[in-house]
């Protein structure tokens, strides 16, 4: 049992790891006042209240393991209200490539209220694949582009730095079929907090 433990947590390190190329700073999310919130939904293409239900990953032993976790990073999310957005689908998938120290860890079967923005594309900007992490290469993170504006508008094609190139080619599959939608720590909300009531009360 330790030993499938200590394995969950190694993969669950360096999928962090590589999404947060930024490691020692801290993640920043604004106060949100009842004003910010109202100019949110207004520009805002996606917001959604759900919950997370299981990883999304190419490899079916890693998102075996990390679905052992109930939490995930990249994630499918089962949509139970929409307050604004056009869905055919009661399913998202949420995505926070290239996010730094702001990700979201969803905890399954935990509510959230997230304002998403849409992803069209995934680009790979470098050679950097499985066979990396095989051979144990050194690769070298680089600081990806800031983090898309809260409540920002369709992003056509995401840029990835620090992603290996399958599971890059793997969410252009998904975003062909599925709504894809970015979302993160200072975008997504348990439903209990505070700020989730503004969403309501606008």
């Amino acid at each position: 049992m330790k030993k499938i433990i200590s394995l969950n947590m190694k993969i669950i390190i360096v999928i962090i790891f590589l999404s947060c190329p930024t490691i020692g700073w801290t993640c920043e999310c604004m106060s949100l006042t009842k004003k910010d919130v109202e100019e949110i939904s207004k520009t805002a293409e996606y917001i959604l209240i759900g919950t997370a239900i299981e990883n999304i990953h190419y490899q079916d032993s890693i998102q075996k393991n990390l679905n052992e976790e109930e939490a995930g990073i990249e994630v499918k999310f089962k949509v139970e209200e929409i307050i604004k957005g056009n869905l055919n689908s009661k399913f998202v998938y949420l995505n926070q490539f290239e996010t730094g120290n702001c990700i979201q860890v969803f905890k399954f079967g935990v509510k959230y209220l997230i304002v998403g923005t849409k992803i069209n594309q995934f680009e790979n900007m470098r050679p950097f694949s499985k066979d990396s992490l095989t051979k144990g290469e050194i690769f070298e993170t680089q600081q990806p582009p800031p983090n898309p504006p809260l409540g920002g508008k369709t992003i056509n094609k995401r840029k990835c730095f620090n992603i290996e190139k399958e599971l890059v080619k793997y969410w252009n599959k998904i975003a062909e079929q599925e709504t894809v939608l970015y979302t993160n720590k200072c975008s997504s909300f348990y439903v209990k907090s505070n700020y989730v009531e503004y969403f309501f009360n606008k």
